[in-house]
């Protein structure tokens, strides 16, 4: 596919790495001059330096044969003259990101689609409903839901108490509702594991299955139920305000503080949140956490926009005995420091923002894609083709490569955690577990058999992602 990209900060970069490494046409326009030479000095794309909501720029870009613009700059306005500009020139898959709610809302006076719109992005706001799901099920590090939330999948890392450590995990006592289809260690080796693979401490393992099953996975790894009531937020940015908004409205209830250094941001959020108290301080000073008695959190959310502040802000609650730290990744080299300081919830705005675009990008029917925090694997929930390659088989006739896995199947109303001897069946939903190195062979199984991604089958998925 050849891909425009307008825009290259941190959401841009991130995207045009993910998109160049799995064989994608890409070109990003920049005008800032720094953040363009990153791109180029970096990644295997093509660079232009100007303004991405200028016609002749886009035509640079050879924007009359792009299969999708991607625009991802700081300014709505800007981001929505390019989608708006695209559309003019017929590319099938418009992609914007938008901060600004007024603009992405359907009962606006223009909606998205009127504004040459197909996928609105809110890395911010993505971010901030990953959060708010970790408060609600504080077992986890990482929660992920398929097929309308009837299978879910679980990061959670394995403490010395558990009982499942030291066992095949062919002889583990799971039910037949879930499955581990990943493990990884604290120097970061991961696999897709077999029968014969064991569990250790320390050990992240992830865990697929049905919902109902999985949410009392306390009792699978003995220890007591963890539940968050005081909940201390560390900065005012636009994930911070936008989880505040989500706690507030949740059915469970949540004690909230908000600390921000800016006097004028805080006095914005003050009147922008109505249950949450919010107070001026810096989030890195112990002094300032001290007072505001961060040692009765039940949960610290470190989202201050800089990943160094973040982990001062972490190792400081720590400090204070405080069970739950979720912390904001804002660059990905700094994932094996946080791992190294056992601080294992992150979020990565960018990384989801990149899996909402890239599922678009492949020819399998994906409905929805999840990049691991640490880009260890990837997982799909796919619908099979009734021509796909593996239609009508068993799995173990599939040949499935080492490294990929089904994990589970939603047929009609009914969530199957397949062995061996499974059918898959067309229509059927599965969720499939992959690691990079094999995710590009998806399509030789999963995929139609004999459809090619053009500018119409670009626009079916549109449709169908979008429900018309």
């Amino acid at each position: 596919m050849h891909i425009i990209i307008v825009g290259g900060g941190g959401v841009g970069y991130e995207l045009a790495r993910n998109l160049s490494e799995k064989a994608q046409d890409v070109i990003v326009i920049e005008k800032n001059e720094i953040k363009a030479r990153r791109f180029k000095e970096a990644l295997d794309v093509m660079v232009i330096e100007d303004n991405g909501a200028n016609a002749a720029v886009l035509e640079q870009a050879g924007i009359k044969s792009a299969d999708m613009l991607i625009a991802v700059t700081q300014v709505d306005e800007v981001n929505i003259i390019a989608c708006m500009m695209a559309k003019q020139y017929d590319v099938p898959i418009t992609v914007c990101r938008i901060r600004n709610s007024g603009y992405a809302d359907d009962s606006s006076v223009l909606t998205p689609k009127q504004l040459g719109i197909d996928i609105v992005i809110n890395p911010e706001r993505v971010a901030a409903m990953e959060i708010s799901k970790m408060l609600h099920f504080p077992d986890a590090s990482e929660i992920e839901y398929f097929n309308q939330g009837r299978v879910m999948m679980l990061g959670v890392v394995v403490g010395p108490e558990a009982g499942i450590t030291g066992i095949p995990l062919r002889k583990l006592p799971l039910n037949n509702d879930s499955i581990i289809v990943g493990i990884s260690d604290a120097k970061g080796k991961f696999i897709v594991p077999g029968g014969d693979d064991i569990v250790h401490p320390g050990n992240k393992i992830y865990l697929l299955g049905s919902s109902r099953t999985l949410k009392d996975v306390s009792s699978l790894l003995h220890h007591e139920k963890a539940l968050i009531s005081q909940v201390t937020i560390l900065g005012g940015g636009l994930i911070s305000q936008q989880l505040a908004r989500l706690l507030e409205k949740s059915k469970q209830h949540f004690d909230i503080k908000l600390i921000e250094k800016d006097e004028v941001r805080c006095q914005e959020l003050s009147r922008d949140l109505n249950k949450t108290l919010v107070l001026q301080g810096d989030a890195t000073e112990i002094a300032m956490l001290k007072e505001e008695d961060t040692d009765m959190a039940d949960a610290v959310i470190a989202a201050t926009g800089d990943d160094r502040n973040n982990i001062v802000a972490a190792l400081l609650s720590r400090q204070f005995g405080v069970k739950k730290i979720i912390c904001e990744v804002m660059k990905p080299q700094y994932v094996p420091v946080y791992n190294a300081l056992g601080i294992d919830s992150l979020i990565n705005p960018r990384l989801l923002a990149a899996a909402q675009i890239l599922r678009l990008i492949r020819r399998e029917d994906i409905v929805a894609l999840s990049i691991l925090q640490d880009e260890k694997a990837e997982v799909f929930e796919l619908i099979l083709p009734f021509d796909a390659r593996v239609a009508n088989k068993k799995i173990v006739d599939a040949n499935l490569p080492r490294g990929m896995l089904i994990g589970s199947i939603v047929r009609g109303n009914q969530v199957i955690i397949p062995n061996g001897n499974t059918m898959l069946l067309p229509e059927d939903h599965l969720v499939v577990f992959a690691v990079p190195k094999v995710c590009a062979r998806l399509e030789k199984f999963f995929a139609h058999t004999k459809v090619k991604e053009n500018r119409v089958a670009l626009r079916n998925k549109i449709s169908q992602l979008n429900g018309s």
